[in-house]
């Protein structure tokens, strides 16, 4: 497969290498980064370092050269003047270019004009870059192109790094929170025989060697429980699910989520370890509890409780089940009950205009088939989902533990199948048989890395947060 470089800079390569020189050079060994030597000025100066990075810059005043690179915790300038370095250096130093990847041993000044510097006593190539760098690779137009190209963005705009540190930096937080509480990370399979835990569309593979299809995984809940039916008391998966679903700004058909559960706790459990991890998340990547979001002011300090019902009764100002369900009709033909027609209200009509933290309860019975029943209201479940910023950050439940009633969930899932609903949930004759044996109470949450990592890096759409995130098609 041929490949079409920068004939000048092939020309450079061939001349390094007639110079004995290689230009993809070994290991090379920092004793500092460019951070470092900057904040540390003070204590560092006059004394010699070895840094490494990428050429973003270069300006060449006869035997003196000024080069800028470029690490990951920010840039510096190198001074390179050939009365300081040795031969081999002068020689790399004329075959230089933007992009190429170089280590510098010198020691460490400020310039007559007051800029923290190196003053370069050897150049080493490191990686000769073959194509150059687009100028104004941010300002493109096609956003999607800095997404496929997400190297080229991670080179020119340090910003789309900086998201990706911040989300890592939530995660570490998350599993720190979780370690403390006494969880256990597990890892379920990704292939699974059936798709279950969640109403989501699967994607489909095919297993040769056992000569069946499989799905892979959309949710971890099926199987974290029956680790609880083993014995295990709090258990947490954080990983890849995968939905064969649209692609927007806050959807990615391939996704990162945490799902958690706790036996013997409920709802309540829940909600309390739910409101701590995005709290302590954003404020392990930002600082503070306080944080904008495009132009929305949100305040993670207060987390507020709302029921379904009474979020629709105060939308619609109506009190009549009869009106609800006929207005939920109007939303979605295939609206039955009165828990539909809050539902199909409530999505199309509330969710989307929650700014603030909001935990919304009280679910119908209709689409949450893996919670309990509310004793005082059996068409409801012990089930939230948390909105902020108009985004479903996270879906948590008490759970239902008791197979007969979840024969009956599956059963109704079926039927609603048959009508043409597409996102329902398999019957799983093993989940049945391990409730068969005995799940403790138990409170069960997913939440979206994903998302919570947009509110925590101010990114409008998941594809900032995500490093290679899917797109819709693609170009050469």
């Amino acid at each position: 497969m041929e490949f079409e470089f920068d004939k000048e800079r092939i020309d450079k390569l061939k001349h390094l290498l007639a110079e004995g020189i290689d230009p993809y050079g070994s290991r090379f060994d920092k004793t500092a980064e460019t951070l470092k030597i900057k904040s540390d000025f003070d204590k560092l100066e006059g004394k010699d370092e070895k840094i490494a990075g990428r050429i973003i810059a270069k300006r060449d005043h006869g035997t003196i050269k000024f080069i800028d690179i470029q690490d990951e915790t920010g840039t510096i300038q190198i001074y390179f003047s050939n009365k300081h370095v040795n031969k081999e250096s002068i020689k790399i130093a004329e075959l230089l270019d933007v992009g190429d990847i170089i280590g510098v041993y010198g020691s460490v000044v400020k310039t007559k004009t007051d800029e923290i510097s190196i003053d370069a006593k050897e150049v080493v190539i490191l990686s000769k870059s073959l194509l150059p760098l687009p100028p104004r690779w941010y300002g493109l137009e096609d956003t999607e192109k800095r997404f496929r190209k997400r190297y080229l963005d991670l080179i020119i705009n340090r910003e789309s790094m900086e998201k990706i540190k911040k989300g890592s930096i939530m995660v570490s937080k998350i599993r720190e929170i979780l370690g403390k509480k006494g969880y256990t990370e597990v890892v379920v399979p990704i292939l699974q025989p059936i798709p279950g835990g969640a109403n989501a569309k699967p994607f489909i593979t095919h297993y040769n060697s056992l000569d069946r299809d499989f799905y892979l995984k959309i949710a971890s809940e099926l199987y974290l429980k029956r680790l609880l039916v083993g014995g295990f008391e709090k258990v947490f998966d954080i990983s890849k699910n995968f939905r064969n679903e649209g692609i927007d700004t806050r959807h990615n058909p391939e996704f990162m989520m945490l799902e958690a559960y706790q036996a013997y706790g409920d709802l309540s459990s829940m909600l309390e370890l739910t409101e701590e991890i995005i709290k302590e998340a954003i404020y392990a990547a930002n600082g503070t509890y306080s944080i904008k979001f495009g132009e929305k002011n949100i305040d993670f300090s207060k987390f507020e409780i709302k029921t379904m019902e009474e979020m629709v009764k105060e939308k619609t100002g109506v009190n009549n089940d009869q009106e609800i369900i006929k207005r939920g009709k109007v939303l979605d033909s295939k609206v039955e009950s009165y828990g539909e027609a809050i539902n199909a209200i409530f999505e199309a009509e509330i969710s989307d205009n929650i700014i603030n933290p909001v935990f919304v309860t009280k679910f119908p019975i209709e689409v949450s088939p893996l919670a309990k029943n509310m004793e005082d209201d059996p068409r409801f479940v012990y089930r939230f989902e948390l909105y902020i910023a108009g985004m479903e950050i996270a879906n948590a439940f008490s759970e239902l533990n008791n197979p007969i009633e979840q024969i009956k969930r599956f059963e109704e899932e079926a039927r609603r199948k048959n009508k043409g609903i597409d996102e329902t949930q398999e019957f799983d004759k093993d989940v049945i048989e391990a409730l068969g044996y005995g799940m403790p109470p138990t409170g069960g949450v997913g939440i979206g890395i994903d998302r919570i990592q947009m509110l925590g890096t101010n990114s409008k759409s998941i594809k900032e947060v995500i490093p290679f995130p899917q797109l819709r098609t693609f170009e050469d």
